[in-house]
């Protein structure tokens, strides 16, 4: 009888050292395949991420849209695939709604440009801008705003300057006329806003960031010619996708124009 009862306890025991060796070798097993799984994830956006930035360089190189996932790179299943959009029109997003430095500035180009890249100055712009700018952290922690217009001709060029501040203590030392309340740019919103007087035969304008850096756009009461490009890319690889998206603007003009007014053809 007593032998029964021991050859039972040792079955139980048996039992149970199989249970559980059985449910370790399980846990083993599931976070082996999770992290043979992550692993083949992280590897394919890797691969995916680098598909995007080759479709940026290869829209870099040749100004040419790709259709997305017809280009392969060489890995198996990993394509790429880019959108390339002018950024144009009556509301502009000032470098591609990037934050413009302080104290460098960006250009609102008032000329289309030839297809080499140069600006055509053969047919200016006329109109009214309003510039926005700043967010919603307080008046004086925000920048103030100068922008700088060179209108007429090539060869004869007139350069004019606006200073704006919204911040009273700040005006009260730099003399710069005081800002209006903002509004929305093609879907971005800004604190503030100045109205620049009637632009006639206007070449090209630089808003320049004074104190802080700030992002900046623009209204205008005539369609602006193209201000660059916003390039869209995304990269696929084994059903893992990532997206790139970068603003190519054309090249800036010197800053000695706007500083000296220098304006050779």
């Amino acid at each position: 009888m007593l032998k029964k009862k021991e050859a039972g306890q040792v079955l139980l025991i048996i039992v149970l050292v199989m249970v559980v060796a059985l449910t370790v070798g399980l846990s083993v097993i599931s976070r082996s395949i999770t992290t043979i799984r992550t692993s083949r994830e992280e590897a394919s956006s890797q691969k995916a991420l680098a598909a995007a930035e080759a479709g940026i360089e290869q829209v870099l190189k040749t100004n040419t849209p790709i259709p997305i996932g017809t280009f392969f790179t060489g890995e198996p299943q990993t394509t790429y695939g880019t959108i390339v959009n002018a950024v144009l029109g009556t509301q502009v997003l000032v470098n591609g709604g990037n934050t413009v430095p302080k104290d460098e500035g960006a250009d609102i180009w008032l000329v289309d440009h030839n297809a080499d890249g140069t600006p055509n100055f053969s047919s200016p712009w006329s109109g009214d801008l309003t510039i926005y700018w700043g967010d919603s952290s307080g008046d004086c922690n925000n920048a103030a705003l100068e922008i700088a217009v060179i209108s007429g001709s090539q060869a004869s060029p007139i350069l004019t300057r606006y200073a704006y501040d919204p911040c009273s203590s700040r005006r009260s030392n730099n003399n710069f006329s005081p800002s209006s309340p903002g509004g929305v740019v093609n879907g971005k919103s800004f604190a503030f806003s100045a109205a620049l007087p009637p632009i006639t035969s206007g070449l090209v304008a630089r808003a320049v960031p004074l104190y802080k850096s700030s992002a900046i756009g623009v209204i205008a009461s005539i369609a602006l010619p193209s201000q660059g490009f916003i390039i869209d890319s995304t990269g696929v690889s084994q059903g893992t996708s990532r997206k790139i998206i970068v603003f190519k603007g054309h090249p800036q003009l010197p800053v000695q124009y706007f500083l000296y007014g220098l304006f050779s053809p």
